[in-house]
């Protein structure tokens, strides 16, 4: 167990070598690294006397000599003796177990806001992948993790909450849209964006309103929590007019028009969404670039576009600019044609079944659905 133990802090030692430039004032690489003209030993890591005997600076009281084996490498004991500072100023910790310097050994150690997250197997800050990641981080904020932008984790400042809930805000007051009180309905909180405020939160498990946004600026994000549902209604559920718009984890259920509508030379983007059993049909994009990924379309419709019938994906007047794609889609029971397109769109692993129109995907759509069965390579991953 002793030999195996040692053998693998040899490798984390070797993995991690690259990631301070200096372990502590006594570490040195060339004797530039060595102070009153002392020299460094390059075997042993260490800068010696010009006599080879003890340490230069150290006032003779740890001697260092090429025979010493046991002082061959120096071996950290704790985080003030990696004064490197670390990859992009991060902060620089000690892997204690292997006793060398390393950018992290927690999440905690991760400073910079787009590597908020430790690689355990690395030791090495990076972007975050999931919200729990960030939630685990910052228990206080939002729990978001922006892996769609930068791999940051969202700042309690820089969101809008929405929950009907008790003691939520029917409109603009003291605090509204914040974790505490949150807005009741979503049109609150997407008129509350600004600037600063570009990603809402909206939270179930109460459904939630239909809204409508046009957005200006940079992209606004819309992330679900807790099972959220928009509820459309007699409405559409989701209108997008204009600007850029990120989608997650929202399901749009039971509407008597579309479920969501991109319109207006808008960017629509959609990943691990549900749109479900709205008679207008599934989503209507008419003249809009649109990245859906991750998303179920199924029980919907049908629709009707000026005479021509559809159930689920109804993609028109496509832009020449921007995407026009479908990724791991499911579109599924709808009723009418499942996809329908005026050109070819980008479709791929596309599950499209059972869907009463005679046809699951249009020909003009350019693209072959990938199987009649779900797999992990054929419709939504969730």
């Amino acid at each position: 167990m002793a030999r195996a133990r040692l053998f693998a802090v040899a490798l984390l030692v070797s993995a991690l070598a690259v990631a301070c430039t200096k372990k502590n004032p006594k570490y040195c690489g060339k004797d530039a690294d060595c102070p009153n003209g002392g020299h460094c030993n390059t075997t042993t890591n260490a800068c010696e006397s010009a006599d080879g005997g003890a340490d230069a600076g150290d006032a003779g009281s740890d001697a260092k000599d090429a025979s010493d084996a046991s002082d061959a490498r120096f071996r950290c004991t704790m985080p003030s003796q990696c004064a490197d500072g670390g990859p992009d100023g991060a902060s620089a910790v000690c892997e204690v177990d292997a006793g060398v310097c390393v950018e992290c050994v927690a999440d905690a150690d991760c400073k910079a806001s787009a590597r908020p997250i430790c690689d355990p197997t690395l030791h090495s800050c990076g972007p975050c992948t999931t919200d729990a990641q960030c939630a685990a981080k910052d228990p206080t904020g939002p729990g978001v993790c922006m892996s769609h932008q930068d791999g940051r984790c969202a700042a309690d400042t820089e969101t809008i909450y929405v929950k009907n809930a008790t003691g939520c805000a029917t409109a603009a007051a003291v605090n509204a849209g914040t974790k505490a009180v949150p807005y009741c309905y979503p049109q609150n909180g997407v008129d509350a964006v600004d600037p600063a405020r570009r990603l809402l939160v909206m939270s179930g498990p109460t459904d939630l309103r239909p809204w409508t946004i046009a957005v200006s600026g940079a992209q606004v994000s819309v992330v679900g929590q807790a099972s959220v549902t928009i509820a459309p209604g007699a409405d559409v559920g989701v209108h997008l007019s204009a600007g850029s718009l990120y989608l997650r984890g929202l399901r749009v259920r039971n509407g008597s028009l579309a479920g969501v509508v991109a319109d207006g030379g808008s960017d629509l983007q959609m990943d691990h969404c549900a749109v479900e059993t709205n008679a207008g049909g599934g989503i209507f994009v008419d003249g809009a670039s649109f990245d859906l990924v991750n998303t179920t379309v199924t029980g919907n419709g049908p629709g009707d576009d000026v005479g021509t019938s559809w159930g689920g994906l109804r993609l028109k007047n496509l832009l020449t600019t921007g995407d026009k794609s479908l990724r791991f889609v499911t579109v599924q029971s709808n009723n009418q044609v499942g996809v329908s397109c005026t050109g070819a769109v980008s479709g791929t692993n596309v599950l499209a079944t059972m869907n009463t129109g005679g046809v699951d995907v249009s020909p003009t759509c350019g693209f072959t659905p990938c199987s009649a069965d779900a797999s992990s390579t054929c419709g939504a991953q969730n």
